[in-house]
């Protein structure tokens, strides 16, 4: 059976004992403090990365043994890192002291030994000690391990002390130089290395390439390597759905859920068994078309693989506004054909050295949608290719219509653009940073920048994991740091900014909004503006009775606004009944007819008003307007209106109520249009010479 191929496997030897637990004056935590959260760090990234690696962990200084080596425990075996290894690490150091070289000695057998059926394709030991408590060996022991490590292509990393610097004097430092330097090692302290280990990694993934043949003309097929330089990606592509358990705020490892999918007859809400009976469906106005199998048949055919060039044109004819889609292809000479290779460098050359670039059709795979990209050269120092990226087609274009500025009304001078001028000198990103302070002054560098949101992302799934039952994390302090203005860009363009602010007068335009005015008529107009005369805004908010009934004398007529008032008023000064039942009729008719939002409140209030006086008064007013009304919104197809004079019980005024009612139940309407017929026409007889005088027209 193959072995299963790792790309790299990293033993940490983190270092517990009492030499460990001593804090020094410069610091507040013992070195084992910051050993174990760096190693939890390092476990922690190994994790979110989720690349192809085993980890394994040995305390250095456990009261335990393995084999014959005193005070050496492998904690965690060779294997893919989890979040338990890290709450299982220690959470103090412990009082018994272990010798580090023999810790080494029992990471190289574990990885030659504990892990069978296994390779490695890289191995790297992690050392984690302050060499306080020396090893005792000699040099012939240093140089035999030493030439074993390289011979196995081990790489030794020591993280902790300065091994580099003149106040570390202790006996075993020569050889942390010598593990380092002769395995091609790396050394750092806890500080760099955080500080290393400060932001998350995403997924490593092995680079895929889509091979298929460059065709220029019929006779010229070059084999190509396309590969995905560029992709805008989520940090997690597949969130999955499980069972919370109530008890421990995880995953339940004894429910699952269960995803069934069926289909539903919208007509009879049936299900339909068979899904070979359902096909696929486009919605083109309000009416649904059936696609089926058999039409795809008719459809384009863009034939099969294939990755065409059409022409070259100069490379200024394509601008960045006329790129689409969503990423980035580098373009090589398929591996192990060097002839490829070279004919893809060779146009790559010629194609930078005239300036020009290739349009070329590609087709993913048989039967894909044909898409235009732009070929373009790569001249870089370690490679050179050719570079694709999409080109949108006038589909793709959104037609936008832009105010005209080259006008005199949006004319500049020269102070304005001086202003602008410095402060774009003052926010220089190049130079953001002091020259003193820091090696590299230029901030957010271009493919050098995390996202803030990717790397929040990471830090909550990392909280959640180790934290189940708690709320999420805020911001800390690092990733917000990533969208933040370089304090020294805030403090250069201070004046310039001022500067504009005076050049530039800038007024915020609020935007008009509309107000929602109900309809009214000529009597209610006047209405408002008698009330408005009268009105005195000084006198407010006392209310002059002598105003307001002078305001009521002026009412004349039943209006929109206050229809039931304004009916109230009237009939107390004596109008005749049978004039305000018409404008009573004919102001619910122009509230209803005129309502945009379906709110009839106003308008049943007055007609629920309006039927009790006439169950008092006169039936025969309200029954005779409400059958004319129903009929005109029968017509108007206004069944809202209709369902709604039933439901508000505002129908016809019965005999139960008055004796001199017509109606003795409140359908009987409905036999007006039970009955109703067309009309028969009466023949009439046209003599034959009229119709050969229209014959002869």
């Amino acid at each position: 059976m193959a072995p299963i191929k790792i790309d790299q496997g990293t033993v940490i030897i983190l270092d517990i004992g009492r030499n460990t637990s001593a804090t020094s004056e410069k610091e507040d935590k013992c070195f084992f403090v910051y050993a174990r959260e760096c190693a939890a760090r390092i476990l922690e990234r190994k994790i979110l990365s989720q690349a192809k690696n085993y980890v394994g962990v040995i305390l250095l200084g456990s009261k335990s043994y393995t084999g014959d080596f005193k005070h050496i425990e492998i904690i965690f075996e060779l294997q893919t890192p989890t979040w338990q290894m890290i709450r299982n690490l220690p959470e103090n150091a412990s009082k018994t002291k272990g010798n580090w070289f023999d810790a080494l000695i029992v990471a190289v057998d574990h990885f030659k030994n504990g892990v069978p059926g296994v390779k490695f394709m890289n191995r790297k030991i992690i050392l984690m000690t302050n060499f306080k408590n020396p090893s005792l060996i000699e040099d012939d022991q240093m140089n035999k391990a030493l030439f074993g490590l390289k011979e196995e292509e081990f790489e030794v990393d020591i993280i902790g002390p300065n091994i580099y610097s003149e106040d570390n004097k202790y006996i075993d430092i020569e050889y942390a130089r010598n593990l380092v330097e002769g395995t091609n090692g790396a050394t750092a302290t806890f500080e760099y290395t955080m500080r290393y280990l400060l932001y998350h990694r995403k997924k490593a993934t092995n680079p895929i390439p889509w091979n298929v043949d460059l065709s220029i003309g019929p006779n010229i097929k070059i084999p190509l390597s396309v590969f995905i330089k560029l992709k805008d990606e989520p940090v997690v592509k597949n969130w999955l759905k499980c069972v919370k358990d109530p008890i421990t705020n995880t995953a339940s490892t004894t429910e699952g859920i269960l995803k069934n999918k069926i289909y539903i007859n919208s007509e009879n809400k049936s299900v339909i068994d068979d899904s070979s009976n359902v096909i696929k469906g486009y919605s083109y106005g309000q009416q649904i078309i059936p696609f089926s199998d058999c039409d795809k048949s008719m459809l384009y055919e863009p034939g099969q693989k294939s990755l065409n060039v059409y022409g070259f044109t100069a490379a200024n004819n394509v601008t960045w506004q006329c790129f689409n889609g969503d990423g980035l292809f580098y373009v090589f000479g398929q591996k192990g054909d060097k002839k490829a290779q070279f004919a893809v460098k060779c146009l790559a050359e010629c194609l930078h050295e005239l300036n020009l670039i290739g349009i070329v059709r590609r087709v993913y795979n048989n039967g894909n949608a044909p898409k235009m990209f732009a070929l373009m050269p790569i001249i870089d120092a370690n490679y050179v290719c050719l570079s694709m990226a999409e080109i949108c087609y006038k589909e793709n274009l959104k037609n936008i219509t832009f105010p005209v500025t080259n006008i005199k009304k949006f004319s500049i001078n020269d102070e304005q653009v001086l202003a602008f001028k410095n402060l774009i000198k003052s926010m220089d990103l190049t130079k953001a940073y002091e020259e003193s302070e820091f090696d590299d002054t230029e901030a957010f560098p271009i493919g050098e920048t995390v996202s803030p949101s990717a790397q929040y992302v990471l830090d909550c799934i990392a909280y959640r994991a180790m934290n189940p039952g708690k709320p999420l994390p805020s911001l800390r302090d690092d990733i917000n740091m990533l969208s933040q203005i370089p304090p020294l860009i805030k403090k250069r363009s201070k004046e310039p900014l001022e500067k504009i602010k005076k050049l530039f007068d800038l007024k915020k335009v609020e935007p008009k909004t509309k107000k929602k005015s109900l309809p009214m008529d000529e009597d209610d107009q006047q209405n408002i503006d008698n009330n408005n005369d009268i009105m005195d805004i000084d006198e407010m908010p006392k209310i002059n009775i002598n105003h307001l009934d002078k305001s009521i004398h002026d009412i004349k007529k039943v209006g929109t606004i206050d229809p039931l008032g304004d009916f109230n008023i009237l009939i107390t000064h004596g109008k005749p009944f049978i004039e305000l039942a018409k404008e009573m009729a004919q102001a619910i008719e122009s509230i209803i007819y005129t309502n945009f939002d379906n709110n009839y409140d106003k308008a049943f209030e007055a007609m629920a008003h309006f039927r009790d006086k006439c169950v008092k008064l006169d039936p025969s007013e309200y029954n005779s307007w409400l059958r004319n009304f129903k009929m005109e919104l029968n017509l108007r197809k206004n069944d809202i209106v209709l369902n709604l004079i039933t439901n508000k019980k505002v129908g016809y005024i019965l005999k139960n109520e008055n004796e001199e009612s017509m109606y003795e139940k409140d359908d009987e309407e409905s036999e007006l249009y039970e009955n109703d017929t067309v009309p028969e026409l009466t023949e009439v007889s046209i003599s034959s010479q009229v119709n050969n005088m229209f014959d002869d027209i």
